[in-house]
């Protein structure tokens, strides 16, 4: 039989919605538990739960966990989708950049200063969540999406709408995206980068939901903005993939404003 267990999670992390045959569509997020380990939930239909449960970037919710038999990934797990509660937001006082690195930051076992070292750890010990720190930002860049994927898209969204729910007997759109976004980046500490610099793309959620919105290069400049190291302590959460172990995405950032520094200490 699974264990169960209810705890406290800071959300720092969520994936654009990805479309599911099985869940209609699924979120990846990333947060911290309590005593600062990171945790990846998984799935979550999150824009189908109720509004005490839709939570967003940096809220404390209340949620029952267990271990994930499909995904070996030792931060990952399933979770009751259903009976998640918001406890507390961190994103509306003028502290709240020190509150969230009190949380953030408790636990160093998981922050690098290269994807070379988190990697590292990944073929060690499993480690399948990082926080990495950027040296310096090269490039931030929309790249196309093919017509190919376009049409798979498509198919995969037929796939899903076909399928009878009485439980979810409506369908939210989730508009297909046609770029994406890339940043090219050196890494803080020595990492492969030295030869040529890491070329990945943001799976953020609120990045990607602003380009949809608001156009594509409203989000390429938030991201030139919150990238620039001369203003901002910018750093990458980061996730691998679970089929593809070794290779890591850029699931969120970290980014208070430099002059905010000295009250967060």
């Amino acid at each position: 039989m699974p264990e169960f267990e209810r705890l406290r999670v800071l959300i720092w992390g969520k994936t654009y919605p990805e479309l599911s045959a099985k869940y209609v569509e699924t979120v990846c997020t990333g947060g911290v538990r309590d005593d600062g380990r990171p945790i990846r939930l998984y799935p979550v239909p999150l824009r189908y739960l109720g509004s005490d449960s839709q939570y967003k970037l940096y809220d404390w919710i209340d949620v029952t966990i267990t271990k994930s038999t499909h995904d070996p990934r030792p931060e990952s797990f399933k979770v009751d989708a259903d009976g998640i509660k918001r406890i507390e937001s961190l994103d509306t006082d003028r502290g709240s950049w020190r509150r969230r690195r009190e949380a953030i930051f408790k636990d160093t076992s998981w922050q690098f200063g290269s994807v070379a070292e988190l990697k590292s750890r990944q073929r060690e010990e499993q480690k399948s969540l990082g926080i990495v720190t950027p040296g310096s930002v090269e490039e931030i860049r929309l790249v196309p999406k093919s017509e190919n994927a376009r049409h798979e898209y498509d198919k995969k969204m037929e796939e899903v709408q076909s399928q009878k729910d009485l439980f979810r007997p409506e369908y939210k759109e989730l508009e297909f995206l046609p770029f994406e976004l890339r940043m090219k980046w050196w890494c803080a500490e020595h990492c492969n980068c030295s030869e040529r610099p890491h070329d990945m793309k943001a799976l953020d959620w609120g990045l990607l939901e602003l380009a949809r919105r608001d156009g594509w290069e409203k989000a390429k400049g938030r991201l030139e903005t919150i990238s620039n190291l001369s203003d901002y302590e910018f750093r990458l959460y980061m996730g691998n993939f679970r089929l593809h172990p070794h290779n890591f995405g850029i699931i969120g950032m970290w980014y208070p404003k430099i002059p905010e520094q000295a009250s967060l200490l």
